[in-house]
């Protein structure tokens, strides 16, 4: 069966991904093994990734679940130096917004449904990928046997452990941080007034961030030894440790909800392209959570392939001319292992300091580092402005 573009990986990127191109002329093919995924993560979508689900008309299911971020506060326990970014200082309503990753697996699910021009393959497991001149072939095992696909472009959507990276080989380069992310949600005494916290530690960092009614999203990271003592305490003494750790910003810490861990590392392949196949996401490139930087450098991706892509008149050989430049975000990259670094090693700390003291007063500094953050540096790609995409 030929389609014009086929993606590899129905989560968070491959499925905006396919929403979006769906505006353009072409037959798209969604592939994806499980029909359903658990994902207990808390997503903190930046500005410029929060217009993009506007601009794709998903905003008004998303809206319910969605926390707006009106500042962020950085500090680091047991010494000197915080600083504070806020909205309002860039003429702005908020920085962005957290939202359940159910929720917006929920969205992106109902809105794939409604749209005509793309094929949901799933369940259905990739096994291998033969390239030509301007066509790629795929075969895929499906409940009704294994069957075979062409597709002008092929897509790899799917995760750091992606099956299409490895198949047209691409090789990657991996650094372990030996850390983990445990992820909860904690219920709070009084409300977080839109306030998300960065409280970086001697080891790692406690993320909390504003969720609806008075709960916060907590992204703990340590090491996987510290990770794993805190899975070991029950609800009651991991909620004081938590509060130990985290302090008395947010007040008293009520309860929290179940946990989860993810293991962190920076990957990233050594070609994000070959012939017919682009790599986009974690497939790419999975970054260190410290910045929130990893599904927000994703989208961009989406948005900037959505445009170069719905400005070819042909499909064949196209990515031969795809502005990697535009499409990769070396600052987030740096910024994630750069943190890492900076907030794990003692001999940093009067570096850690005097950089957060002097972020917080040098207002032309911190706009640098926001736009940074926000998506918004350098060229934007329309899909992350607050305007439609033209049809």
């Amino acid at each position: 069966m030929k389609f014009d573009i086929i993606i590899i990986g129905n989560g968070m990127v491959g499925a905006p991904l396919a929403c979006a191109l769906s505006q353009g002329p072409w037959q798209i093919a969604l592939v994806d093994a499980k029909e359903h995924k658990e994902d207990a993560r808390l997503i903190a979508l930046n500005e410029g990734s929060s217009c993009l689900f506007k601009n794709l008309g998903m905003w008004p299911a998303l809206a319910p679940h969605a926390t707006p971020m009106e500042q962020i506060h950085i500090s680091h326990r047991g010494h000197f130096g915080i600083t504070r970014i806020q909205a309002k200082e860039f003429g702005l309503n908020n920085l962005g917004h957290v939202v359940p990753a159910t929720h917006i697996n929920a969205a992106l699910f109902s809105a794939l449904r409604d749209i005509k021009n793309v094929t949901l393959l799933c369940p259905a497991m990739l096994k291998t990928i033969a390239q030509e001149a301007d066509t790629v072939t795929l075969s895929l095992d499906t409940a009704q046997g294994t069957k075979e696909y062409t597709a002008d472009i092929v897509i790899g959507a799917d995760g750091s452990h992606s099956t299409v990276r490895e198949l047209v080989g691409i090789p990657t380069q991996k650094i372990d941080y030996q850390q983990s992310a445990l992820v909860t949600i904690t219920e709070l005494a009084r409300h977080h007034q839109n306030i998300a916290y960065e409280r970086f530690q001697e080891e790692g960092a406690i993320a909390m961030l504003p969720l609806t009614a008075a709960r916060a999203a907590t992204i703990w990271t340590a090491s996987n030894t510290f990770i794993t003592q805190l899975m070991q305490l029950n609800d009651a003494e991991f909620l004081h440790q938590l509060q130990q750790y985290f302090g008395y910003r947010l007040g008293r810490l009520k309860s929290i909800g179940k946990r989860a861990i993810y293991p962190l590392y920076k990957q990233k392949a050594q070609e994000q392209k070959k012939q017919n196949v682009v790599l986009i996401g974690n497939a790419a490139h999975t970054l260190h959570p410290i910045a929130a930087q990893g599904l927000n450098v994703a989208l961009r991706e989406v948005a900037v392939l959505v445009e170069y892509l719905l400005a070819q008149q042909s499909l064949k050989g196209c990515l031969q001319n795809l502005p990697l430049n535009q499409l990769q975000q070396n600052f987030s990259e740096s910024l994630s292992h750069g943190l890492t670094a900076l907030f794990s090693k003692d001999i940093f700390a009067v570096a850690r300091q005097t950089g957060m003291l002097i972020l917080d007063q040098c207002l032309p500094l911190k706009k640098r580092f926001a736009h940074h953050a926000m998506g918004k540096s350098g060229w934007v790609p329309r899909l992350f402005l607050q305007e439609p995409l033209a049809k």
